[in-house]
């Protein structure tokens, strides 16, 4: 999920928003300020101002709490050698941008659980910063008691054993360990993700009847799980299916190549023969850079004839390059990471060919359909 808004990083981890977040913040303070903290035996006999200034400190303590949760999970994953690129908040939390799954059942585990373990550990700090105080009825009181629950609420929830949950995850580390499948566990933890997906999603809209319009946020929290179990479960197996293939194996070498003192106009001519959205560029035998549809846009039309492509050439050093040796999950993780629609392919700077988004589909496609 890209983030409307780019807070700034952590541990090298971008932090960002997503345009929902705003919507669930204004909500959530605004349930907490007029319904949660006015309640006798939470902090009864305060002015309006005071539970809205309340509400809002619990909503943003909340969202801080999930960031936290999140953190766990990214630099544990840091830490088994998986680059993080982001971790955004959005409607229903936070989701870190991990650049792929784990190698094993083990670094698949200790990924899983460290988020529950922080939400767990900020309970128990936030409960016993609470009894403390003896438990007195005062607007901090109130907070530390919000923020205790809802952690504990949270590191439970996702530990329940459905994929793509921090427990789902678990339960799938644990058969992965068993059968020695990943695919296997995968499909069995998505399984379980999405029996429990459907369980919110009838109980919320059964909820709805009994208890009004609010029951319909645990359907629609359903509907969320339901999506990104089979999400992730179809992720897992494209990402299995293009393991251990190596970039020599779909790397298209037929690419016809131009020198830079060729003109945009002779370029984009060359391009459309041979039905090229990208031309890789060669000087003395080395790689230079790529044409690309992009780079022809942010040139005047009226200068295609007399401008050299040499000036408007993304250079080598610009781009994200690749070895025959490659395994293609490291193309999908590059092409997830960048927005690339395709990557140069070399050998000590000499050029050897492209893949494409394409090129992987193709190759995809006939693995799935060769498959028993």
């Amino acid at each position: 999920m890209k983030a409307s808004l780019v807070l700034g990083r952590l541990f090298g981890i971008e932090i960002g928003i997503h345009i929902s977040w705003l919507f669930i913040f204004v909500f959530l303070t605004w349930s907490l300020a007029v319904g949660y903290f006015p309640q006798d035996g939470v902090l009864a006999g305060q002015t309006a101002l005071v539970y809205w200034i309340l509400g809002a400190i619990s909503s943003l303590s909340l969202f801080l709490a999930v960031l936290a949760h999140e953190l766990g999970h990214s630099i544990v994953a840091q830490r088994n050698g998986i680059p993080v690129k982001n971790i955004t908040l959005f409607i229903f939390g936070g989701a870190s941008n991990i650049s792929r799954e784990a190698a094993s059942p083990g670094a698949e585990f200790r990924m899983a659980v460290a988020g529950p373990l922080v939400s767990f550990g900020l309970s128990a700090v936030f409960f016993t910063a609470f009894f403390s105080l003896g438990q007195a009825t005062n607007a901090l009181s109130a907070v530390l008691i919000y923020l205790a629950q809802v952690n504990l609420i949270l590191g439970v929830f996702n530990m329940l054993p459905g994929f793509p949950l921090d427990g789902g995850r678990v339960f799938r580390a644990a058969v992965w360990k068993l059968t020695r499948d990943e695919t296997k566990a995968t499909r069995i933890a998505a399984g379980a993700g999405q029996a429990i997906a459907y369980m919110f999603i009838f109980g919320g809209i059964a909820l709805a009847f009994i208890v009004g319009i609010s029951g319909l946020w645990l359907a629609l929290i359903g509907w969320f799980l339901a999506s990104a179990a089979s999400a992730s479960y179809q992720k897992s197996v494209v990402s299995e299916s293009l393991s251990g293939t190596s970039v020599g194996t779909v790397m298209n070498a037929a690419i016809i190549t131009a020198g830079p003192d060729l003109s945009v106009e002779q370029a984009m001519a060359l391009m459309l023969r041979h039905s090229q959205r990208a031309l890789p560029v060669i000087g003395d035998g080395y790689f230079l850079g790529m044409l690309t549809l992009s780079d022809l846009k942010h040139l005047d039309r009226k200068r295609w004839d007399s401008e050299k492509i040499s000036s408007i050439i993304t250079p080598a050093a610009s781009l994200r390059t690749l070895k025959r040796g490659d395994d293609l999950t490291l193309v999908m993780e590059i092409m997830h990471e960048t927005g690339y629609n395709q990557l140069p392919v070399l050998d000590n700077g000499a050029f050897l060919g492209l893949v494409s988004r394409a090129d992987l589909l193709n190759y995809l496609n006939i693995k799935l359909e060769l498959k028993p």
